[in-house]
């Protein structure tokens, strides 16, 4: 998939666009996606997402408490699943913010993009103050000469599928909610970088990853199961917290990757959190922590095999 930022006009065949903030890329978004990439098929076309950076709640509430979900590298990483050709990455700024919605489509949907075709879910709102919508854009339609469609809710559970459910059940460190709205593993991809070197010293060396989305959602503190994409996929034990058995003052993210060797430093992974083994707990002392690590990769290894497929890389 080629990524771009959307600065000026870019020449396609055929193009057929959806456009949003897509924060989680969750199985909503992807029944969106999937129109796309048929739509573009049948027009033998290029299917284009176009998406913000940074998410526009940072721009338009830079002081609130609510985090997102993706960063651009992780939507990139998901979307790329879904046999997307093209994400276009508008630059969120405070101009784009008060844009209105018809001159945002004149300006990137039709002047940059030509869209041929434009893909919304049900509840899609864009321009400022995102007062346009599915009517407005079929009105708009008709002046530029390309096709609307609209992808109805995918529900779970008699309720809509939104980045907000999602956000409440990461927060709460419930995995097992989350990936069924999901599709897959929680996304968190970061650099590995150089660690106290504890994990080696008990004989479970461990991939420190820095995250460097300021915003990003991170679930509450414990052990996790996570596949692990070097870019190679390997299962994995994950642990996130302050490490009390060792007085640790700073919460980190570290994994430790299973039946793989290897220097892994200043290389960026992409972790899928599929599952939540515990709480984070003090320890007596080494041993005490050594025996509990050892039950924990038997409790990954076993909710990892019946997560075998990676979800979000459909």
């Amino acid at each position: 998939m080629r990524t771009v930022t959307l600065k000026e006009r870019i020449e396609l065949e055929r193009p057929v666009l959806t456009v949003g903030t897509f924060d989680g890329v969750h199985l909503g978004h992807r029944g969106v996606l999937r129109k796309v990439q048929e739509e573009s098929e049948a027009r033998n076309g290029t299917s284009v997402v176009v998406t913000f950076d940074p998410h526009p709640r940072t721009v338009i509430e830079p002081d609130a408490a609510t985090g997102v979900l993706t960063s651009l590298p992780e939507k990139r990483w998901r979307i790329e699943g879904a046999a997307i050709d093209l994400l276009a990455v508008v630059p969120f700024t405070g101009e784009l913010r008060d844009l209105g919605p018809e001159a945002f489509v004149e300006r990137y949907l039709v002047g940059y993009l030509n869209a041929s075709a434009v893909v919304l879910g049900y509840d899609h709102g864009f321009g400022k103050g995102r007062s346009g919508d599915l009517e407005m854009m079929q009105l708009l339609g008709r002046r530029y000469n390309y096709d609307v469609y609209s992808v109805p809710p995918v529900l779970i559970d008699g309720e809509p599928i939104s980045s907000t459910r999602v956000r409440k059940l990461i927060v709460d460190g419930n995995l097992k909610d989350a990936d069924r709205l999901l599709g897959g593993g929680y996304t968190v991809i970061g650099r590995v970088e150089r660690g106290e070197g504890r994990g080696a010293q008990i004989g479970f060396p461990t991939a420190n990853v820095a995250v460097e989305e300021t915003r990003k959602i991170l679930p509450a503190d414990g052990v996790y199961a996570a596949w692990v994409h070097t870019p190679e996929r390997h299962p994995g034990i994950l642990n996130l917290g302050f490490r009390p058995t060792f007085n640790g003052k700073s919460r980190t993210l570290e994994v430790h990757l299973l039946d793989f060797s290897g220097d892994l430093y200043d290389r960026e992974i992409t972790l899928e959190m599929v599952h939540r083994i515990r709480g984070e707990q003090k320890f007596e002392g080494p041993d005490a922590l050594v025996s509990q690590i050892r039950a924990d990769i038997e409790t990954a290894r076993k909710a990892l095999s019946q997560t075998d497929v990676t979800l979000t890389r459909r």
